[in-house]
């Protein structure tokens, strides 16, 4: 039941009371459990005057969200200004009496809300025997089932590997997406927050549990809307809630101790070793969690292979992380404290392949580079958090640090061509242009540019948010409520890089050497405060806030071409990363015009005014309106080329937005709703585009500024329907539209030199941007047992691109127009049944780009894949999982990425010991197919890219796992 209608339902409920006068109200009483804090249903109440002369009953009930009882409340209707006694009484509880004092002010919703909880002890317990009948229980697995605005997934009814952590049950769970960086949604929506047995895990890094976290300890996964801090600390429902996914451990797994680990090796030296360990009281959880594997993969056989080639981990990667969690909560729920730590060493080699095409008002460019790099960093996380319920105050606030260090080293070849290189060569492009001599791909390059870099950094940051929310006169009655917050961030980082540059150009002959170290040290700091007043009458919710904020930034960008010292030029014997050893010769070497020193202030008030309101004794149907108001106050002071600007700047911006939402609850268990967001955004330029300067660091891309831009505005509007049916097909739908149009959008004007084959580039401010979207999200089950699952998810994208492409000397700079369609559509279907899980799924996408270019020809591509995945039980006790898909690409520039790749994996496992030890052999790529391959399209041009992944490669697996749980008390 929802929070609304439990209070409606009060009212109704209390017109047996012996009180009718007009001065009468409603008062209403939490009631808990005086040892765990947990709410009690089920009770009676008597109301008594101060002699404990009974007067009348009253009413006890309570709410039910998410399968947990959210509330539970005491209600009744009395004269006002007036002393009574209230007698709780429960079979499981001694009975209680509480003094009850109602005052209430003129302004109020005739309803008195004490602050504290009654509290309750439980009666001593009795032993009881019975002799159970004998029963047959049947287990009917269905995958899904909804329970009021709550999804409910059942992990037992999903065939997954042994070992299989919780990442590879989400994966399965209809209408859920997870993708390569921990980002779950459900039916289209993201998830907030993942949740263990309804409380933070790891807070901030959902990939923690989602990596570690076995899925043998899973009964149930819950999707639902979270009960926020003011709910908790007033009992009116909120208008917006947090969309949480909470994972519901099994009984045996949710109190003493777990334990799992797993070592693994394979051919082409693949390894892997994960240890994770968990202790749960009813109050308190500790766990720690350990891994190592240079595999960077995250394929598992018969998987529904949602995955595609594109979205594989880039290069082969060594990784080791460790970590630990403390979570405590008091037994009434009121204090919560959280410690994490997480740290992380990671290796990494990346060799990258790219191909692009530049869009250009007459003609484009191609150009090809070649990268390879390989970089290490040492990354370490702690946060602490808290929170506090006392009284009619609700106080939450953390601590978090952060620091990592790196290094990394690349080398790099590239080229650019007049005309498309695929017309002469289909491989090698890049190859013939650094061979010695003359050849065909040299006549129509424009250059070719070798580099070899060196970088170190390291960076460490700190903050504390603190925020707390008052509700002063709650014990009148009146829920308005008074919000207070600050923050405050400190972070500092250094950053060093060599690097050795040829660039040839092969129309004019020259070349450019650069031998160039740079310096890049800087801190930051940022800190907020906001406060607000939100009152209550009724339905109507108004609210006032103001809110100031100061940024400030401060570097160095200082660049050293030790090229031009007498013994640091082209061929001298100099390591790349070596230094002279004077200040004087580094003072020499030091490109006055490309280096910079610059402190930038931002700071903004803001004073907004809030407007909710809920029409009465309909469908849940609400309005919002925000109309805040915001002063920026820019100022810098900038130092380059030895030249000092010290430039201000001061902005009022309006940005409203407003929204409409309704519910609409059907008949036969059926639920929709409907909403309509619109948003008003606005963004002022850089304040350093004003600077007159050129940054020519770069020789191919040189920058200038442009001091007449003007504030871009963004206009937004989305429209979005969702539905349940829960009776019949267990049918989820989720329909969303957008559209967005930018006045005055910040772009860049390239102007390209044929000569060079480099680009001038300046801000500019272009009209004619929009974009719309719309995706349709559906999930149904089929059958007795819901053992017929579909999916499908149906979405297309359009964007209508304006940039300033040109081409040095042509009088023709007119603006280019690109239109940009994305189609997308994927299926899936599956079937379980004892065991058995088979599934087919089917995933193609298309885009279609065309120019308002004469010579330009429209871009066509295709993206596709098809295949099955299934979970057998074979004799003797082995699992077998396996999938198997086709990956097709057409379309591409490149003709060797045009391909069909097969793709197979699979997986054969045995359990012993209960279970509790698992041997399991895993084939990943058995065909050898698979490659990275990625392409972006936008209005400046198209880039096709191909990566080295993970070859090829069996692993063998031993799992084990390890359940203590506490003795019971006698």
């Amino acid at each position: 039941m929802q929070r609304h209608l439990l209070l409606l339902c009060f009212l109704i409920c209390c017109a047996t009371v012996n009180a009718e006068k007009t001065d009468s109200i409603y008062f209403l009483c939490k009631v808990a459990d005086a040892f765990t804090g947990d709410y009690i249903k089920d009770g009676e109440v008597d109301i008594l005057s101060t002699d404990s002369t009974f007067l009348c009953k009253g009413r006890w009930t309570y709410s039910d969200s998410n399968g947990k009882i959210e509330a539970s409340l005491v209600a009744g209707k009395l004269p006002n200004n007036n002393k009574y006694i209230l007698r709780l009484t429960h079979k499981d509880y001694v009975t209680t009496y509480h003094a009850l004092s109602l005052r209430l002010p003129k302004r109020s919703d005739d309803i008195y809300y004490p602050t504290e909880k009654i509290l309750m002890r439980k009666l001593p317990m009795r032993q009881k025997e019975r002799t159970l009948g004998e029963a047959v229980v049947t287990a009917t697995k269905i995958k899904m089932v909804m329970k009021g605005d709550t999804i409910v997934y059942n992990a037992d009814a999903f065939q997954l590997s042994q070992g299989s952590m919780l990442d590879a049950l989400i994966e399965q769970l209809p209408g859920a997406q997870l993708n390569e960086d921990g980002v779950i949604t459900v039916n289209g929506k993201r998830i907030s927050s993942l949740l263990v047995n309804g409380k933070d895990f790891f807070r901030g890094d959902p990939k923690i549990a989602l990596e570690n976290l076995p899925a043998y300890m899973v009964n149930k996964v819950k999707v639902y809307e979270q009960q926020t801090d003011f709910e908790k600390l007033t009992g009116v429902k909120e208008w917006e809630r947090p969309l949480v996914m909470d994972v519901n451990l099994k009984k045996e797994y949710s109190i003493g101790w777990i334990a799992n680990a797993e070592a693994a090796y394979g051919t082409e030296n693949k390894y892997l070793g994960r240890v994770f360990a968990l202790r749960f009281t009813d109050c308190s959880r500790l766990a720690f969690f350990g891994n190592i594997n240079n595999t960077n993969d995250t394929r598992r056989a018969g998987s529904k292979g949602d995955w595609t080639p594109s979205y594989l981990p880039n290069g082969l990667q060594t990784s080791r992380t460790a970590g630990g969690e403390y979570n405590y909560e008091d037994r009434q729920g009121d204090f919560k404290w959280n410690s994490n730590f997480n740290v992380s060493h990671t290796d990494n080699h990346t060799v990258t392949s790219t191909n692009s095409e530049s869009f250009l008002s007459s003609g484009s460019a191609f150009s090809q580079s070649n990268d390879d790099s390989r970089s290490h960093s040492i990354d370490f996380k702690t946060a602490h958090t808290f929170s506090l319920l006392k009284g009619a105050a609700f106080h939450n606030g953390n601590v978090n640090f952060d620091y990592d260090k790196n290094k990394y080293q690349t080398s790099n070849m590239a080229g650019e061509f007049e005309q498309d290189p695929f017309n002469l060569v289909s491989t090698g492009a890049l190859d013939s242009l650094f061979t010695p001599g003359t050849n065909a791909l040299q006549q129509i390059a424009r250059y070719r540019r070798s580099q070899m870099a060196r970088s170190y950094g390291e960076n460490w940051s700190i903050s504390a948010p603190y925020s707390l929310m008052w509700v002063p006169f709650q014990g009148k009655g009146i829920n308005d409520s008074f919000d207070f917050s600050i923050f405050a961030q400190y972070d500092k980082h250094s950053f060093n890089r060599f690097d050795n540059y040829d660039l040839r150009y092969f129309k004019t002959g020259e070349t450019d050497y650069r031998n160039r170290y740079t310096n890049y040290p800087s801190r930051h700091y940022n800190y907020n405060a906001k406060l607000g007043y939100t009152f209550r009458i009724k339905e109507f919710e108004p609210g006032i806030s103001y809110q100031y904020a100061q940024d400030y930034r401060s570097g160095r960008y200082d660049l050293f071409r030790l090229d031009r010292l007498p013994d640091w030029a082209e061929g001298t014997a100099h390591e790349l990363g070596a230094l002279p050893s004077s200040n004087t010769e580094m003072e020499q070497a030091l490109d006055i015009q490309n280096s910079e020193h610059s402190q930038k202030w931002h700071r903004t008030h803001q004073v907004a005014l809030n407007i909710r309101y809920q029409i009465p004794n309909k469908p849940m149907t609400r309005f919002q309106l925000s109309l805040p108001l915001r002063f920026e106050l820019d100022h810098l002071l900038y130092n380059r080329s030895e030249r000092h600007f010290d430039l201000n700047r001061t902005r009022p911006l309006f940005m409203p937005s407003a929204s409409f939402q309704k519910s609409i609850p059907g008949k036969n268990k059926t639920f929709y709703s409907l909403s309509l967001d619109y948003n008003m955004s606005r963004q002022l330029p850089s304040l350093q585009y004003d600077i007159d300067l050129v940054n020519d660091a770069n020789p191919l891309y040189v920058q200038y500024g442009n001091n007449g831009l003007h504030a871009s505005t963004t206009h937004r509007l989305k429209l979005s329907s969702m539905g349940m049916d829960y009776q019949h097909y267990q049918t989820l739908y989720n329909v969303e539209f957008s559209y967005q149009r930018t006045r005055n959008a910040i772009a860049t004007e390239r102007t390209y030199m044929p000569e060079t084959g480099g680009y001038k580039a300046r801000p500019v401010n272009v009209n004619g941007n929009w974009s719309t979207d719309g995706s349709l999200w559906l999930t149904r089950q089929w059958g007795k047992k819901k053992n017929v699952a579909f999916s499908t998810n149906t979405s297309y994208n359009f964007n209508h691109s304006v940039d300033m492409a040109n081409i040095d000397g042509a009088t023709d700079n007119a603006l280019s127009v690109f239109k940009n369609l994305y189609l997308h559509e994927q299926l899936s279907l599956d079937y379980s049944k004892n065991g058995w899980n088979i599934g087919a799924k089917a995933r193609v996408s298309y885009s279609h780009l065309a120019g308002n270019r004469a010579d330009f020809n429209t871009i066509n591509a295709w993206d596709y894949n098809y295949g099955i995945t299934a979970r057998i039980p074979i004799p003797g006790g082995i699992g077998l999982s396996t999938d198997f898909t086709i990956f097709s690409r057409r379309g591409y520039d490149d003709p060797s990425l045009n391909s069909d790749d097969v793709a197979w994996n699979m997986r054969l496992e045995r359990s012993v010991l209960n279970g509790n030890l698992t041997f399991a052999v895993d084939g990943f790529d058995i065909l050898h197919n698979l490659s990275k391959v990625t392409r972006t399209v936008n209005a400046q041009g198209r880039i096709e890219s191909y990566s080295n992944v993970l070859p090829s490669y069996f692993m063998a697996h031993v799992i084990y796992k390890l359940n203590i749980q506490p003795k019971k008390k006698k």
